[in-house]
């Protein structure tokens, strides 16, 4: 609750939306001093960017390491487990960041103190010079209003063969805010190619013709544990006519063995034609 209030929210950020957020979480971590405790918080999932959260840790990991080794990183997961890649991050946490990360799954916010610096969970509190709070996500307001959402009353139930919205005819729903198939990421790389699958149905649907029936759509995700090093994870997913959804191909996709700063090239290559393709 405390967290409504705009002083909370200036002083307490999400920065899970590249812009200003993020630029001021980069200042309240150059202003900490050494030997402080930045304490991130991860919301249940599903949430945009599965693998986000965990590869922050690595990058503040990456600059504490250089400017501020004495510093510490408290990583409050309301998840279970780490949700993506765990295996390659846990590579580095354990790595090259031994003794700077402290993760403790299990730990669902219920509410701060922002004058006290300090996250309030279920059976304790935890204070920080530097609190990253994520919150739990839904579709837009745009969504809520137009009555698009259909599940948990926070996401948009689709035709994976239009992206046509369940709920409201002649509205299609691209992305994070549809109500995600099978092993489906929330992911930009899912957003591209929705919106492919989108504009091909569209075309159709106007000229009137059918749909194509047999898509079949690809995820990948790069992760950075430093500046110049990476790893990856890769998945195929297609329709399914008896499910009437995505579901993901067994045998398809991969993950890395480790990070490397060749899969660093590639990553910012990934990244530079996914750019072109989805913006141009």
């Amino acid at each position: 609750p405390a967290l409504k209030s705009r002083d909370a929210q200036n002083r307490i950020l999400h920065a899970w939306k590249a812009g200003p957020q993020t630029v001021a979480l980069r200042k309240q971590l150059e202003a900490m001093r050494d030997g402080g405790v930045y304490v991130l918080h991860i919301p249940m999932a599903p949430y945009r960017c599965p693998p986000g959260p965990y590869e922050r840790v690595c990058q503040v990991a990456d600059y504490f390491k250089r400017a501020k080794p004495r510093s510490k990183i408290l990583v409050l997961d309301s998840n279970p487990d780490i949700t993506s890649k765990k295996g390659l991050f846990l590579q580095s946490w354990n790595g090259v960041y031994k003794g700077m990360i402290d993760y403790r799954p299990n730990s669902e916010i219920t509410d701060v103190d922002v004058k006290g610096m300090t996250v309030k969970l279920q059976f304790e509190n935890v204070k920080g010079d530097v609190l990253n709070v994520v919150p739990p996500q839904r579709a837009g307001d745009i969504a809520l209003k137009a009555g698009l959402i259909t599940a948990n009353q926070r996401w948009c139930g689709i035709d994976w063969l239009t992206s046509e919205s369940t709920a409201v005819k002649g509205i299609h729903v691209l992305g994070d805010a549809t109500l995600a198939a099978p092993a489906m990421p929330k992911s930009a790389s899912m957003a591209n190619q929705h919106g492919k699958i989108c504009a091909g149905a569209v075309v159709a649907l106007l000229k009137d013709r059918p749909v194509f029936s047999t898509p079949v759509i690809m995820n990948a995700c790069y992760s950075f544990v430093d500046g110049r090093t990476a790893m990856h994870v890769t998945s195929v997913h297609k329709y399914d006519p008896a499910q009437k959804t995505m579901v993901p191909v067994k045998g398809a996709g991969g993950v890395s063995d480790k990070a490397s700063e060749e899969e660093g090239t590639f990553g910012w290559g990934w990244a530079k034609n996914i750019w072109a393709d989805t913006l141009s």
